[in-house]
């Protein structure tokens, strides 16, 4: 009887398991298998974007100016590509990139966004986030966790996403390596199999929550941030509501989408506090910033 529930409880595991590493592996497949460029245009355009990338980068010191110039023409060319409805993370990486140096801190803060949500956990992206976000002059960014979730989630945070992904797969490979090696030792008492057996499957389990509940949290609430200044944050989603907060918010103040509708968005601040803002003033990851806006005009 204890075997049989053992072997029901494994198999529980199992299913978690399966169901949570699918949902990560088909997220990371799509984002695989997007192509870089949609045709010979697109890939044309992504060369004289990187092109104007590097000459302004060779420029930065003797003619800051006009290298300005340069990388807001590359920010305009890798737009251009997301526009014609391409979606990868390198894309969006250089898309950063281009605006950091153009000094367009909010747009830049919510390309790096999109682009970690393609690469999770690619540690050039977050580099170059951290960089973005130390550059705001207002910090309404502030990155501190403030739900209890968060908090708890920090602590697993300092375990990339990638690799949680693969701890989880190895474990539980190594979990059924024991269950086969058990059943042909005959779970012999000279080898612990039992103990070996719980321990992985607990590590599996463990890991496996950790992804799931970061891939969850990232599709229901995606993070997001403001691309203009003087964004009146309101009480309703409508201009008619009374502002939330006594002032406007800058670009570059980043938030959790908990909310949207038809040209708004509600947002909650890293601070707790909450509204709704305008889709044309902010870019969520996941969703293309002002694209409901435009829809209902």
């Amino acid at each position: 009887m204890r075997t049989i529930a053992l072997y029901k409880s494994l198999r529980n595991s199992f299913a978690f398991s399966v169901v949570v590493l699918s949902m990560t592996t088909f997220a990371q497949a799509q984002v695989l298998s997007t192509p870089r460029v949609s045709d010979e245009t697109n890939l044309v355009i992504a060369a004289e974007a990187q092109s104007k990338y590097d000459e302004a980068s060779t420029l930065v010191v003797n003619d800051p100016e006009y290298a300005r110039e340069l990388f807001r023409e590359s920010a305009a060319k890798f737009q251009r590509i997301v526009d014609s409805g391409i979606s990868n993370g390198e894309l969006f990486f250089n898309l950063g990139n281009a605006l950091v140096q153009s000094n367009d801190l909010g747009r830049a803060i919510g390309a790096y966004l999109e682009a970690l949500r393609l690469l999770p956990g690619d540690a050039r992206i977050e580099t170059n986030l951290a960089h973005a976000r130390s550059l705001v002059a207002t910090n309404a960014t502030s990155t501190a966790e403030n739900e209890p979730l968060d908090r708890v989630a920090a602590l697993w945070k300092v375990v990339g996403f990638p690799a949680r992904v693969w701890a989880a797969f190895i474990s539980w490979t190594l979990a059924w390596t024991i269950i086969v090696a058990g059943i042909l030792c005959g779970w012999t008492t000279r080898v612990p199999w039992r103990p070996l057996l719980i321990c992985v499957s607990a590590i599996c389990i463990g890991i496996s929550l950790t992804v799931g509940v970061d891939a969850l949290r990232r599709e229901i609430n995606p993070p997001g941030v403001l691309v203009n200044d003087q964004v009146v944050v309101r009480k309703g989603n409508g201009e008619g509501f009374a502002p939330a907060f006594t002032e406007p918010l800058n670009r570059g103040a980043e938030f959790t989408m908990i909310e949207m509708r038809p040209g708004w968005y509600r947002i909650r601040l890293t601070d707790g506090q909450s509204g709704w803002v305008k889709t044309s003033d902010a870019q969520v990851a996941g969703e293309v910033a002002g694209e409901l806006a435009r829809a209902s005009e």
